[in-house]
């Protein structure tokens, strides 16, 4: 799991002090009796037990998926839940994930999928996941990663159901690596981590990819752009050079603090460029605060779910480099300039970063080289080598691996062979 940076509050900025000081959130306490209750198979906001559906075969598959924690497990297991259903429209699928609020809560919340929580407490959390899947019944358990991938692949490993593992990065998870030699098979994205694994049990197919996302051409670059920028008017695309700021799915607060000092500047020099800045949750309000008026080149935003219409718009992604940030890039075929977390355990968003660098030509900037003229410098040269732009997108384009989702549902449903009610 990502191992979340200080908080800091903005620096270099007249009238602003600098802070570390945590954010407590009060949880109210609950007894043994209410956190009980609490512990069953239902909807995301819905604390009756999921019903079957009666329309679906006595021997439809059943997938369990366990997520949580950072955008790269949570997307990744729900793309892959899409990938199934749109294959096999009676399949049925539990998502095991953390307690509100979390991403994939709140991802399970929007869509139409079973979600159950699986609290913290390693303990806790393997009674509450073993529960869940003596319940669901499910014929095979997904782990993307997260918190309660593990709990959740030990108890399937003591209730005696088949599991499998898709890890994103570069370097395997800690906990990755303990389950690979009982998983039935570990679904990898790059080819590097085989080395560290049981070779046999390795498959590298890429990471799956979200089907907005793969579709995000069937959105033209004009409807996008007056999506974030409505009061730039029409024709606005020609020419337009749209830069997409992604500060990972918690936000960043030094890619903020670079970018709150060099929008304007860029804005006022760049009469055609264009920004859409995902602050992340946690610093938004902060930013939104220090942002001169609203600006009609500029969109801020939190969180950006209409991904789809983000990469139609945008020319230029800067990103941290996680899994999926990498794996959307590639899929679009977009120019990139990458700024990987140094604090992330075995420090795989660096490991992915350069691996970017070396298939597409990414460029790339450490937190300790990052600050607003650095970025500002390689924005522009991005922007002023029409060539190189087309290089990064051809390479990107040809290192993509699109089918992802459904090579690894195929394979998985392989492993499964017939189902049969269990």
């Amino acid at each position: 799991m990502a191992a979340t940076s200080p908080r800091l509050l903005v620096r270099g900025l007249p009238g602003t002090q600098t802070t570390t000081t945590p954010v407590c959130i009060p949880i109210p306490a609950q007894s043994r009796r209410a956190r009980f209750r609490r512990c069953h198979l239902s909807r995301s906001r819905d604390p009756n037990p999921v019903p079957e559906d009666p329309q679906a075969p006595p021997d439809s598959l059943r997938v369990a998926f366990a997520c949580g924690g950072a955008g790269g497990h949570v997307y990744s297991a729900f793309a892959l839940a899409d990938e199934l259903h749109a294959s096999l429209p009676h399949s049925r699928s539990l998502f095991l994930g953390g307690p509100a609020p979390s991403l994939e809560s709140s991802t399970a919340a929007a869509s139409s999928y079973a979600f159950a929580t699986v609290p913290p407490c390693l303990p806790r959390a393997l009674l509450a996941a073993a529960l869940h899947l003596h319940r669901f019944r499910p014929h095979v358990l997904v782990a993307t990663g997260g918190p309660p991938s593990l709990p959740s692949c030990l108890a399937a490993l003591l209730l005696g159901l088949p599991f499998v593992i898709q890890d994103q990065d570069a370097g395997p998870a800690p906990a990755t690596r303990l389950l690979a030699p009982v998983a039935q098979r570990v679904f990898l994205a790059f080819n590097a981590p085989v080395r560290l694994l049981p070779k046999r049990k390795c498959a590298v197919y890429g990471n799956p990819v979200r089907m907005s996302i793969r579709n995000y051409l069937r959105v033209s670059k004009a409807a996008a752009m007056a999506r974030f920028f409505p009061r730039a008017g029409p024709g606005c695309e020609e020419g337009a050079e749209v830069v997409l700021f992604l500060a990972g799915t918690l936000g960043s607060p030094e890619i903020n603090v670079a970018v709150l000092n060099m929008y304007y500047e860029m804005l006022t020099t760049k009469k055609n460029r264009y920004l859409i800045w995902q602050t992340g949750p946690e610093d938004f309000c902060e930013m939104e605060s220090l942002v001169r008026g609203h600006h009609r080149r500029l969109f801020l935003t939190p969180f950006l779910h209409e991904m789809d219409m983000a990469y139609a718009a945008t020319d230029v992604v800067v990103s941290r480099a996680g899994s999926v940030a990498c794996t959307e890039i590639l899929v679009t075929g977009k120019p990139a300039i990458l700024i990987p977390l140094p604090t992330i355990v075995d420090d795989h968003q660096t490991k992915n970063a350069y691996i970017m660098a070396d298939v597409m030509g990414a460029k790339v900037i450490t937190e300790d080289e990052l600050d607003s003229s650095s970025l500002t410098r390689i924005i522009d040269e991005v922007f002023g080598d029409e060539k190189l732009m087309a290089e990064m997108s051809q390479k990107a384009l040809n290192a993509a691996r699109p089918n992802s989702s459904a090579d690894i549902i195929c394979h998985i449903c392989s492993l499964i062979g017939p189902t049969n009610p269990t």
